[in-house]
């Protein structure tokens, strides 16, 4: 059986942190691919502020190129609304065939909002989630079990509002991001305002 994660986010903008995470989750759960998802239009937050799909897009796909088991998706960037994670994990169910064992990867920070999402209690049928650990974000073991996986993630305490306000101060993101991402930045103009 193929084993493919899906790693959705709005990667506003994908941080070292993102790829650490997913290469830990790959190599703990022995994955054959994780399917990078930049979200088109977010439910559970303020899309009016997010940099424009295009550039999310862009710099996620720079920041995966080179690495084999990594991919990029489209199919929330070309959904003209909201994008609710039952909806993706159908499609990809339909996509990837039955051969197939999916694993929604999320962070431990989304725990406290999971009962608000479309179809929860189908999603947890579909797939398996993979819960990643997050500097700051403490659950309950049991409560975590009842949902999927817990994976420590050993990194560091990156996030995409921090590396933001990076670069709107003009400080320096090297590092944090990795280095095409970076040039993306500065040359598009992102986060200035």
């Amino acid at each position: 059986m193929i084993k493919i994660g899906l790693f959705g986010g709005t990667f506003d903008p994908i941080h070292m942190g993102h790829l650490i995470a997913a290469e830990e989750v790959c190599r703990i759960l022995k994955l054959d691919k994780i399917i990078f998802i930049p979200t088109g239009i977010p439910p559970h937050k303020n899309y009016k502020y997010l940099t424009p799909i295009k550039h999310r897009f862009a710099m996620v796909k720079l920041a995966i190129k080179g690495n084999p088991k990594f991919l990029i998706s489209d199919y929330e960037v070309r959904k003209k609304d909201k994008s609710y994670s039952i909806d993706t994990v159908r499609y990809f169910k339909e996509k990837l065939g039955k051969n197939v064992k999916i694993y929604f990867i999320i962070g431990s920070d989304i725990i406290p909002e999971l009962h608000t999402w479309k179809e929860i209690k189908k999603l947890l049928k579909l797939c398996s989630f993979i819960i990643m650990t997050r500097p700051g974000f403490k659950i309950p073991e049991a409560r975590v079990k009842k949902i999927g996986r817990l994976v420590n993630i050993k990194s560091e305490n990156i996030s995409s509002r921090h590396i933001r306000r990076l670069v709107k101060s003009g400080k320096s993101i090297k590092y944090l991001v990795p280095k095409e991402v970076e040039e993306y930045i500065y040359e598009k103009k992102l986060y200035r305002k």
